[in-house]
């Protein structure tokens, strides 16, 4: 598959699931000043995988993760931490996306959101007792997403890359 319709396909299936996503959300209340951060965080998420520029990606995973963020706020515990860890999600989420669409990335998103993500993990209302309990389901969750990009293409090996 050519790497511009990949793209198309992934921004394609991107806006079918954030379609399917909002549509199943409108159950929850209280869900409505969120929703805009979130569907213009998809769109910016959308439209990086159409043109594949880097540019588009840091704003869309960081509204995206601030309206995550605000989503938990509202419904869990009411702690204002949970908007720095989903800004801080966010930024790691700009590296690990450009990864696997590239193959590379930079590694700037990874500072600060490291530091956002582990200072909201310490400062949450159970701060690290719950780090592990959280922390291994996400672990496998990302393990899973390496080894379903490694093995449909999107992400290869140096020797994978020479042997083309």
């Amino acid at each position: 598959m050519k790497k511009s319709e990949k793209g198309k396909l992934i921004a394609g299936l991107i806006l079918v699931f954030l379609g399917l996503s909002l549509s199943g959300i409108n159950i929850f209340a209280g869900f409505g000043e969120n929703l805009f951060l979130l569907l213009l965080g998809g769109l910016f998420i959308a439209w990086y995988f159409y043109k594949n520029a880097y540019g588009l990606l840091i704003p869309g995973c960081i509204l995206t993760g601030l309206g995550l963020g605000s989503f938990g706020s509202n419904f869990f515990w009411g702690s204002p931490h949970h908007s720095t860890l989903g800004i801080g999600i966010g930024f790691l989420a700009v590296y690990v996306i450009d990864l696997l669409n590239n193959g590379k990335t930079h590694w700037w998103p990874l500072i600060p959101g490291g530091i956002m993500t582990v200072s909201s993990l310490a400062q949450g209302p159970f701060g690290f007792r719950n780090l592990f309990k959280i922390g291994w389901p996400i672990v496998i969750i990302i393990l899973g997403l390496w080894i379903i990009a490694k093995s449909t293409g999107i992400v290869k090996s140096k020797e994978e890359k020479d042997e083309q």
